[in-house]
């Protein structure tokens, strides 16, 4: 993970920031717009380029099933054919790839290319955000820790590692 990539969501006490409150806020609104029927399309209109050598990376499979079930369209980018050493191929490619969509997801990429990417290209841009190390999964354990769900048991696992998917999704694109 790339600090200049994604906004702090834990302190160093891995307690929830206010981003990170906002994130967990959002995650606990749209798990209650799933419950009482389809959520809406928050992201219709939006595009999430991923970036990995893998086009089957699991990661970014659950990322593409979040952006999706919110409306985005989603497609795989394949690898930069840029040598990281050339920076100004480097920053064209950004600018080009800022322009296509409204936010990247990269995997697997050398931290150089990754920032940038986040530098150069004005769009959000992500460093494995569905990995289960990214700072967003980290936020799982805080989902229910101050609200008891009175309708079903607590969002745990895989659907609240969605929720938190989708909650940062529309934290950084909306």
């Amino acid at each position: 993970m790339h600090p200049t990539t994604s906004p702090l969501l834990l302190t160093a006490n891995a307690l929830p920031t206010p981003v990170g409150q906002a994130v967990l806020q959002l995650a606990r609104s749209l798990r209650t717009m799933s419950r009482s029927g389809a959520l809406p399309p928050l992201l219709d209109g939006k595009h999430l380029g991923l970036l990995s050598a893998d086009r089957h990376n699991a990661s970014q499979g659950v990322v593409a099933h979040a952006a999706r079930g919110l409306g985005a369209r989603v497609a795989w980018v394949p690898p930069l054919a840029v040598a990281p050493d050339n920076v100004a191929q480097i920053r064209d490619t950004a600018r080009l790839l800022g322009r296509c969509y409204d936010a990247l997801d990269c995997d697997g990429l050398p931290a150089e290319l990754v920032q940038c990417l986040h530098r150069d290209s004005g769009v959000p841009v992500y460093d494995g955000l569905g990995r289960h190390d990214h700072p967003v999964a980290q936020l799982l354990p805080h989902l229910d820790g101050e609200q008891t769900q009175a309708t079903g048991a607590p969002a745990g696992g895989d659907d609240g590692h969605h929720l938190l998917l989708q909650a940062m999704l529309v934290h950084t694109l909306l």
